[in-house]
Parts: structure tokens; sequence; C-alpha cells
């Protein structure tokens, strides 16, 4: 009988893959571009920071949880309002990951406010944002001319708006020309093609007067005219503007940044240019109103002209000017007599003042000076005379006192000094048999050699050795 035998052969297990941090960032980041490469987001805005880059950061947030964003300048240029922390949005982006941080955050290509009323949110921000900057101030605001001949208009080139204001301007006044710049008054590029309307306008140096708007519509159909380039547009025309821009209820930004607001078009070209007819006949009246305020005022003067004439003044107008005359000789009188009396007295300080310059003479001065000088000098030579007679005995009596205690006054009197290497001998015990010595005497000196050293008991007694204590 067999026997089998089963043998188990042991598998080796798969060796795990490892990832690096990179590679698993970029899978993550793959994986969540490819599920959400486009997606609307509602939250709030947080955080909102805006750094010299222009781009927008900001975390969108809702009551569970949060997520970052980005808002490239690129994108941010195109809103209609500037976001801030607190409101509201619908967003439009695409999810990405920051693989510097590894953290994932949308990419916001859209943002617009969330809610009713979200268009008007945004014209309230961009109308208070202007006003601060001073866009609004009435002071800036140009004045309408009067009597234009030229009109430039800016406006859809097929509307009805365009329509009422040339057939209103035709039929006010006929000699005013218009000048049509047609554009776009809503849609994509609308606001640039309005703002480089008016800029195109202010180069032509004959027009007097700008009229920007269009007809009525919707919020969203007017806000072409909300756009801060058409607003700082109509801020820098040199030419006034005057914004007609849909219904009478309807306000856009364009309105209170425009020199004159019109309700509507056809009001604002009736605004613009008056009645030629009713211009006419109001000169006439104010000619014919002048002429006869010429004419009464010429009576008024004819009538007081004659009054005048039978005037005194008139009639013997040298009776009138003799007591001018008469005043001018007394005046002229009292003028010399005064001429005369002021000589006199300036005669008189003129004296006083020589005698004091006399009496304050250099002269006099420097005599007494020299005698003072002459004083001072014999006191002087009195005093050093003085001195020198003192010092003199004061000296010989010092020379005589140092005569007394001078070493050559006890030489005169028969002593000597014995110097041995320099120094003075006071012990013969300093010297040996066969030395050196010298002997100053009151005059003059001896050079002697030691033949016998004798101390002061008549005892040789040896030498100390050299150099050491006193001699």
């Amino acid at each position: 009988m067999i026997h089998s035998k089963t043998i188990r052969v042991k598998q080796e297990e798969p060796t795990p893959k490892i990832y690096s941090v990179a590679e698993v960032t970029g899978d993550v980041k793959a994986i969540l571009e490819a599920a959400f490469d486009s997606v609307w987001v509602e939250g709030e805005i947080s955080n909102l920071r805006i750094p010299g880059s222009q781009h927008a950061y900001f975390v969108l947030k809702d009551d569970r949880s949060q997520i970052r964003c980005v808002l490239f300048k690129g994108y941010r240029a195109g809103l209609k309002f500037e976001p801030e922390d607190g409101d509201q949005v619908l967003l439009f982006g695409r999810v990405t990951v920051y693989e510097a941080r590894g953290e994932y955050q949308l990419i916001v290509e859209h943002l617009e406010p969330r809610g009713l009323g979200a268009l008007q949110k945004a014209f309230e921000k961009m109308k208070a944002r202007l006003q601060e900057e001073g866009l609004f101030a009435e002071e800036k605001k140009k004045k309408i001319p009067s009597f234009p001949w030229k009109v430039g208009v800016i406006t859809s080139g097929t509307g009805a708006a365009v329509r009422d204001i040339l057939n209103i301007i035709q039929r006010r006044n006929p000699k005013v020309s218009v000048l049509v710049h047609p554009v776009k008054v809503q849609g994509e590029g609308a606001a640039e093609e309005i703002a480089e309307a008016i800029q195109q306008m202010n180069k032509i140096k004959d027009l007097d007067v700008l009229i920007v708007g269009r007809g009525g519509g919707s919020i969203e159909d007017l806000w072409a005219f909300n756009e801060e380039k058409v607003a700082r547009a109509i801020s820098k025309s040199t030419l006034p503007v005057v914004s007609a821009v849909g219904h009478e209820i309807d306000f856009t930004i364009a309105d209170f940044v425009a020199d004159l607001r019109a309700p509507t078009p056809s009001a604002a070209a009736e605004m613009v240019v008056p009645v030629l007819n009713e211009t006419i006949r109001e000169l006439n009246r104010m000619a014919e109103q002048l002429f006869e305020n010429v004419q009464t005022r010429v009576e008024s003067y004819k009538d007081l002209l004659e009054r005048l004439i039978e005037r005194r003044f008139f009639r013997d107008p040298m009776n009138i000017i003799q007591p001018y005359a008469q005043r001018l000789d007394d005046l002229n009188n009292r003028l010399l007599r005064g001429l005369d009396q002021w000589v006199v007295l300036q005669r008189q300080k003129l004296s006083g003042k020589v005698q004091q310059l006399v009496h304050l003479s250099p002269e006099k001065n420097i005599r007494q000076l020299e005698e003072n000088l002459k004083i001072l000098n014999h006191r002087l030579v009195q005093n050093i005379n003085s001195t020198i007679r003192l010092e003199s005995k004061r000296f010989d009596g010092a020379a005589k006192n140092l005569h007394a205690l001078s070493p050559l006054a006890i030489l005169d009197r028969g002593y000597s000094i014995t110097n041995f290497k320099g120094k003075a001998l006071t012990h013969s015990d300093r010297v040996k048999p066969g030395d050196s010595v010298d002997i100053r005497l009151a005059e003059g000196q001896l050079e002697c050699k030691v033949d016998k050293v004798i101390n002061g008991f008549g005892i040789n007694t040896p030498s100390p050795p050299e150099g050491e204590g006193e001699y």
C-alpha cells in the first residue's frame, strides 16, 4: 500500500508599494480635479485677504464645514461687485490640491452675491466705494452749456432711445448737429464699449456736450452703466456728460457720476437742447425790454442834465472856484510859515549838537589821557625803583646768609674737602693705601695717593668692600 504525502510550499507575500508624500498628494489632486472639475458652491466668505499680487484668498464656510478658496486677479477683475467678509455668495470653480501644504482648495472662476437683491447689494457697494473716492462730488460736476451747437450721443445704434433723442433735438432746434457713437448697451463687453466711446468723443474738439444712456430694462439689462469702467470714464471726461439711462425710477452709478442726470433719453434731449423758436422769442422780448430800459434811462439822464444846467455852477462857475482859490492861498501861507519855523527849530537843534560834539572832542580827551598817562608813568617808575631797592636789599641779605652757610666759607678758614670716586670722604676706613683721592681747597684742588690709613683711634682697619655705604 502506497501512502502519499502532501507537501505544502509556503508562498511569499507580495511586497507593499511605498508612496512618497508627493506621490500621494499628486494622486489625490488628480482624483479631486477629475471628480470636481466644475462645481457650484454656496457659502459665507470669511478671512478675506488681498495681498499685493491682487489675488484674493478667503475661506468659504457654512454652519458645519469650511474650505479654502483662491480667486486669481484675472477672474476677480470681471466681478460685478467687491466681495467682503460675511457675504453670502454662490461661486463656480474647480477643486484642486495645493501640493506645497497638502491642502485641498477651490479655484474660483466666478463669484456672485446669493439671494434676493444680489445685484442691488453689488450696486450699493460700488456706489459707496466710488462716493468715498469723491467721484460724486458736486464741485467736480461741469456746467451744461446753455446753447450747444453740436451734441454727442453714446447709445445703441438700433434702439428707440437714439431715435427719440434725434427726433426731439431736430424738433427743438434743427440747427444743432448730432454725432452718434453706437455701442452695445447690455451684455458682455458693453461696459468696455461705452467707456471707450466716451474717451473717443472727448478727442473731438467741437463737441459741446455728451448724452450717454439707453432705454429702460431690468437691473441686469442696465448693469453696464453700473460698471466701474464706465463710471471712471465719465469722471475723466472733459466734456459735460448727461446720463440718460432707463426710466425715471431707474438709478445707475453713471447717474451719480455724470454732470447731469436725465430721467429718460427723451428728457435728456429736452434738457440739453433748448427750443430755438422759444429762445428767439425770449431774445426778442429781452431786446425790447432792454430798449425800453435804455430809453427810460436816457430820458431820466436828459432831465437830470437839464436841471443841472440851470444850476449856478454852470451859469457862473468862477463863483464856485473863488472860495477854493482863497482857501488854497491861506493854506500856502500857513505852509510857508510852518516851514520857516521848522527851519529855525532845526538850526537850534543843530547848534546844540555842535556844542555837544565840541564838548566831546577827541582832542580834549586825548590831552586829558596824556596827562593821566604821565602821572601813571611817574607812579610806575617810582614803584619799580622802590621794588628794585627792596629786592636788592633782600638779595644782599640772602647772599650773606648763603655765603655763611656755603662750604666755600668753611674752606676759607683753612678746611678742605676730600673726594673719593666722586663722593665726599667722611671716614678714613673707606679707603686703603694706594687709593687716589681729590682734595678741594679754598682755591684749587690736590690729587693725592693714600700711603697709610689711620682710624679715629689711631688703629689701622681693613677697608669695606668697594661700593657699599658712604665714604
